[in-house]
């Protein structure tokens, strides 16, 4: 296959991943987000795209859907790569500021299941703190707020119960 034949169908993996997760057909999504994975890796080296944006975005979407089908380690794992990428690059790709908060979010609600609650809750305030830092209008996103704090308190609450 031609390298153009296969940034198309990576190209096309990814959205079929996107698009399965909005269905909630999430074994479906990781599958598609696998593939373009896969695909990518695929690509020689000295190919010229954005290869670590591509990445991470992927990375982020397959840490979600794994959440949701209770792989909370692979779930993890994933958000990690993304982060690896949108810590360091993420200011220059504003575009991708959603992936890069729905990774911190995957990360908090993985370390939650996982039992982590002080590093889950570290994790949920970082992305509270992007949200803030990036300046994205809080009406517009308030159920989203309303989850991630939610969230915290649901953690805070299960620590205190813990300690009782």
């Amino acid at each position: 296959m031609k390298i153009l034949d296969v940034m198309k169908v990576m190209q096309d993996a990814y959205r079929q991943a996107d698009q399965a997760f909005h269905k909630c057909d999430y074994q479906g999504s990781v599958d598609s987000y696998r593939k373009a994975l896969k695909l990518c890796e695929s690509l020689p080296a000295e190919q010229e795209f954005d290869r670590g944006r591509f990445e991470a975005s992927c990375y982020a979407g397959l840490s979600g859907a794994l959440g949701r089908l209770e792989k909370h380690m692979e779930s993890f794992a994933a958000a990690n790569m993304a982060l690896a990428f949108y810590d360091q690059c993420g200011d220059k790709y504003l575009a991708d500021t959603g992936r890069w908060l729905m990774a911190q979010v995957n990360q908090g609600a993985a370390l939650a299941a996982l039992g982590c609650f002080p590093a889950a809750i570290e994790a949920l305030q970082r992305a509270k703190q992007l949200f803030t830092d990036k300046a994205l209008d809080p009406a517009k996103n308030a159920e989203w707020l309303k989850m991630v704090d939610g969230n915290i308190a649901a953690i805070t609450a299960q620590m205190e119960k813990k300690k009782q």
